[in-house]
């Protein structure tokens, strides 16, 4: 945009009203006066330009940092979430453990009672010149 207004428009306008026969000094000034303003506009779009392109180059690379960051974080939960899943397998694993070393405490608890609560065996009677 800004060649065009620099080498086809202002030559084209300047052109134009010299030949057109009823040029003054005046009026070859105004146009010239008036594609400088295009000229400076154009400068100053550009440079807008180049300061949003700027800006979106910038936004850009905060983005792909956000998205590494998030990227990190999400690995970060999947192996807290791992984590988690473990210590849960071995607290069932150690309630179950727990569950048996009582029924079997339970058991032997039991046949200690029993044990306790029968009679002593009778003794055991030999016969004359017998050993046992």
């Amino acid at each position: 945009m800004n060649s065009f207004v620099k080498r086809g428009f202002l030559p084209l306008v300047i052109g134009a009203t010299l030949l057109a026969g009823c040029a003054t000094q005046e009026a070859v000034q105004q146009a010239q006066a008036a594609a400088d303003a295009a000229r400076m506009e154009a400068d100053q779009a550009n440079a807008a330009a180049a300061e949003a392109r700027a800006a979106a180059a910038a936004a850009n690379q905060r983005a792909d940092q956000a998205n590494s960051t998030a990227q990190q974080a999400q690995g970060a939960a999947n192996s807290a979430q791992q984590a988690a899943n473990g210590a849960q397998t071995s607290a069932q694993n150690a309630a179950a453990s727990a569950q048996r070393a009582s029924e079997d405490a339970r058991s032997a608890q039991q046949k200690a009672t029993e044990i306790a609560t029968q009679p002593p065996p009778p003794p055991t009677r030999f016969a004359r010149g017998e050993r046992g």
